[in-house]
């Protein structure tokens, strides 16, 4: 079992919001300003991933290139620990995920299906999805990091669902993704079957599941899917490059604005979207971050976010 994360990243959207209307300062204590310091280095020892720092970006591979990537959940355990180390580093101030290989992930690993049927069983307890992968979705949102999927080669099923909640996706040239869960008798999971249609539309989220065709990366950056395509060369090159833009921001406006998206985007009522923002707003204004940024603008240099913080 896998530890939870640490009790100061406890807030979900709702209950963030909730501190935000009965107090504002003491949601501050939420935010990680002052998380344990580690230097980071070279890659932590795991069966089917790796976990390394490059600068101020943690790096995931998913690293069964042998297997295409394929899923298994030891991996998106794995995923979770790494991610949570990421979390509790405070010299890493964004995650990028990649894989191995010429795949980035293509798909469950069909041989634990295939098990599965032979051992007759019915499958209404699927042991390929544990209590880790049923809230994958709630867990990345409730990281404070941001993090980067850099897709390269094939994204199939689970290999593409498990990185719609995820802040930021960029895709090789090369790269195919598809939601081939009705290839397989199956339907689409992680809370793909809502992240893909505010993502991409209904209409084209619709066609792509019933359909299960592979989408290129250009029609995957003309539908909204992923931010930027690249040559395969310069992905990971690329995916570190917006990691490092982003652990460069003000860690505390992350958070909000990352909140305040989720939060708002299936929110109809625009007095109620500008109710959050306004306690947000509030909130930003207190932070250490703010300040220094506006003192550093006044005084013609560049922020120290990090002193910031420190000195709180």
């Amino acid at each position: 079992m896998l530890p939870s994360p640490p009790r100061r990243w406890r807030p979900l959207p709702g209950q963030l919001w909730q501190r935000f209307c009965r107090d504002p300062h003491a949601a501050l204590m939420v935010y990680p300003f002052g998380l344990n310091e580690r230097t980071g280095g070279p890659a932590v020892a795991y069966e089917q991933i790796l976990y390394e720092t490059r600068g101020a970006v943690g790096l995931i591979t998913l690293n069964r290139p042998e297997k295409l990537n394929a899923w298994t959940p030891k991996m998106m355990a794995e995923m979770r620990d790494a991610i949570a180390k990421a979390n509790e580093d405070d010299s890493v101030g964004a995650i990028v995920v990649t894989g191995a290989g010429r795949a980035f992930c293509a798909g469950a690993d069909i041989s634990n299906w295939k098990r599965r049927i032979d051992e007759g069983d019915a499958g209404g307890q699927r042991d390929d999805a544990p209590a880790d992968a049923e809230d994958w979705v709630g867990f990345l949102l409730r990281m404070p990091k941001p993090t980067i999927a850099a897709i390269n080669g094939a994204a199939v099923g689970v290999g593409i669902t498990q990185v719609l909640p995820m802040d930021i996706r960029i895709a090789s040239e090369d790269s195919q993704i598809g939601m081939f869960f009705v290839r397989m008798g199956l339907v689409p999971e992680l809370a793909s079957s809502y992240l893909l249609p505010q993502l991409v539309g209904f209409g084209r989220a619709m066609e792509w599941c019933l359909t299960g065709r592979m989408i290129s990366a250009q029609e995957a950056l003309a539908a909204g899917l992923v931010s930027e395509v690249v040559p395969p060369e310069r992905l990971l090159e690329r995916a570190l490059e917006l990691g490092e833009l982003l652990a460069k921001q003000p860690r505390s406006a992350i958070q909000l604005i990352r909140t305040l998206l989720h939060e708002n985007a299936v929110d109809g009522d625009y007095r109620r979207v500008m109710e959050r923002e306004g306690k947000a707003l509030a909130f930003a204004y207190t932070t250490p971050e703010h300040k220094e940024a506006v003192n550093a603008f006044m005084e013609k240099r560049a922020p120290d976010f990090a002193a910031a913080r420190r000195q709180g």
